[in-house]
């Protein structure tokens, strides 16, 4: 499934469309990004995790966890804990409730 965009959200910055790795979004100036390609998405989560407004959600088929866990990794690093805050808050909104 592509990457969703509420555009009551979006302020078409054009961040996601600078983003993505594989070029799955369309923007022009002052309108809303739309998603052409979405067949090509790999569902990494850079353009939601780099929406500066939290206007894109991806849905998944399969629960998919990108946050390490502490008890694997250890505590965050200094610098690491705004990451792991975008990192989770990612992961929570592409698991789908059954």
């Amino acid at each position: 499934m592509p990457p969703i965009i509420d555009e009551e959200v979006c302020t078409k910055c054009g961040d996601c469309y600078t983003m993505c790795p594989q070029d799955c979004f369309d923007f022009k100036e002052d309108e809303f990004p739309t998603v052409p390609y979405g067949r090509e998405c790999w569902h990494c989560g850079a353009c939601v995790i780099d929406c500066p407004v939290d206007a894109i959600h991806l849905e998944l088929p399969l629960p998919m966890h990108i946050v390490p866990s502490p008890a694997l990794y250890g505590p965050p690093k200094e610098g690491e804990q705004e990451d792991l805050r975008k990192a989770a808050a990612f992961s929570r909104s592409i698991i789908q409730e059954e």
